[in-house]
């Protein structure tokens, strides 16, 4: 994983997407035609489609958005129920083929699947029981889940994430749907910077980091001089600079009206993300910057 920090000055082309879904083939309530109908009419450009133990190949008549087959694996573990989303995978993983993470984080490197750490929150996995033997992570965490949010109000899973960065492994967070219903879907998703619309193209930009999630603020640039970071958006009421150290800033106004702020990360922080926060406590996420002391 690269650090993603030039992105937003790199050629390429901005796609909505959502990286957790569920159709009719596990336990969704809409086939993967109506998933996609849902979808396009909130102006999503692709879709993973992430039935449970199962991969969903959609239907090829259908253009946009972008239906792709992924999957998601869940299992027991000493006590502990694991989720992942597996992105990328060429063959259907078939259920308890995997017994452990680890087993789960093996196979994937094996196959150049990435994988994504799964509404730990709802899982009731606290941080340290996401980091496997030998010191193993899963790449991605969703920092926020949609359905998790509406079923018990566990939704959010910043302080899994920030464990994990502080503890110093290199994670991406993501914003998901995890739609079961049509109501779910849209609750969150990611802009990824892509070369182009294809699987192979925005499964390359996630790997590397050039997406930041939201939940409707957007990011239009962060500008990263030595350690100053400034990035400008839509209008937020407001800016958080987060870090690895007992320092950060939090930048607030009363009105939706803040469109940039500048920051420098005090020395001795290794990285910084940035939280948007809107009028209606709706959010976005960069990911994680990191910095040189």
């Amino acid at each position: 994983m690269k650090n993603s920090n030039n992105m937003w000055h790199a050629k390429g082309i901005w796609l909505k997407g959502n990286t957790h879904t569920h159709t009719t083939n596990s336990d969704g309530a809409c086939t993967s035609g109506e998933t996609a109908s849902e979808y396009k009419r909130h102006g999503y450009d692709f879709v993973f489609l992430t039935d449970h133990d199962k991969r969903t190949v959609p239907d090829e008549t259908i253009r946009k958005p972008l239906l792709i087959p992924a999957e998601e694996i869940a299992l027991s573990y000493k006590g502990y129920g694991y989720h992942f989303v597996c992105l990328g995978l060429k063959k259907e993983w078939a259920a308890g083929s995997c017994r452990s993470p680890v087993q789960v984080l093996a196979r994937a490197r094996r196959e150049g699947v990435f994988i994504v750490q799964a509404h730990p929150y709802w899982c009731g996995l606290p941080s340290h029981k996401c980091v496997y033997q030998g010191g193993l992570t899963c790449p991605g965490v969703e920092v926020y889940n949609k359905v998790c949010d509406r079923m018990i109000a566990k939704g959010y899973s910043s302080v899994h994430w920030d464990d994990l960065l502080d503890a110093g492994y290199r994670i991406l967070g993501f914003a998901v749907d995890d739609a079961h219903l049509r109501s779910d879907i849209a609750g969150g998703w990611i802009m990824v910077k892509a070369r182009n619309r294809t699987p192979a193209a925005i499964l390359s930009a996630i790997r590397n980091g050039s997406f930041y999630s939201s939940q409707g603020p957007e990011i239009k640039s962060i500008v990263i001089r030595g350690r100053e970071i400034k990035i400008t958006c839509s209008p937020v009421t407001r800016i958080n600079f987060i870090t690895n150290r007992a320092s950060g800033s939090s930048i607030a106004a009363a009105t939706p009206r803040l469109k940039e702020a500048l920051w420098t990360v005090s020395k001795g922080a290794t990285y910084a993300r940035i939280e948007l926060v809107g009028a209606s406590g709706k959010m976005a996420w960069s990911n994680p910057i990191y910095l040189s002391h």
